[in-house]
């Protein structure tokens, strides 16, 4: 993930294209690779010396901090009817900032603007390169499930599965040493989840629970589990 990646030299511009030629899974957002280290504006449009690798070139963007109803120039309407949404998915997510006009060259929309004059118009794209594959998103949005989503699609792409399955707004993150594997899951909501399956036995280390194969989360908590 290189999001907000907008200052960059040349030198990071390879070492990230043999990442990607090799199989890496490189993910990019809008305004990416348009300035150098020293802050100077590259003459180059989104996403810069990535366009070939993502298949993809913006040529022009829609600002929502820009063109908004308080300046006079953005219809309140038509800003709370845009809308980004995935392809096979029913969930439409509301755009944050930025809205770029996307040109396929060679990429694969994954999502979609679906209102106004852009509508039909790329916001998401991904492209096969070499053995790697490169995302790239036009747009930001204020929901968290934009970015779940995202996620998934990438993961699966990159051939990458959950450590655990938890419930959405729990956390979990890994350790391991020659004893065992450490899986920390923290719950980032106040919602309670209960019974938690685990695809295998594990020690819970903070109530010294031997064998459990499921675990109870409250509100705010955390739980380290140990497998061997």
């Amino acid at each position: 993930m290189a999001s907000n990646l907008r200052l960059i030299d040349d030198q990071t511009v390879e070492r990230l294209r043999a990442f990607v030629a090799g199989g890496g899974t490189l993910v990019l957002n809008y305004r990416a690779a348009t300035q150098n280290i020293d802050n100077s504006m590259r003459r180059t449009l989104e996403p810069g010396p990535f366009a070939d690798i993502a298949g993809v070139k913006s040529e022009a963007m829609l600002d929502l901090a820009e063109y908004n109803p308080e300046h006079g120039a953005f219809d309140r309407k038509l800003e709370s009817e845009l809308g980004i949404s995935f392809t096979g998915t029913g969930g439409v997510f509301r755009p944050r900032t930025m809205i770029e006009s996307l040109v396929l060259h060679g990429a694969e929309p994954i999502a979609f603007v679906n209102s106004g004059h852009m509508d039909g118009k790329p916001a998401v794209t991904r492209n096969r390169c070499e053995k790697g594959w490169v995302f790239y998103a036009g747009v930001d949005c204020i929901e968290d499930e934009f970015y779940e989503a995202l996620a998934r699609i990438v993961g699966a792409a990159a051939g990458l599965t959950p450590l655990l399955a938890v419930p959405y707004g729990v956390e979990v993150t890994s350790r391991h040493d020659a004893q065992a594997t450490y899986y920390f899951l923290l719950n980032l909501t106040e919602a309670e989840h209960k019974k938690i399956a685990l695809p295998r036995l594990m020690d819970d280390l903070i109530d010294d629970r031997k064998n459990i194969s499921q675990i109870s989360l409250g509100p705010l908590d955390v739980a380290v589990l140990a497998s061997k």
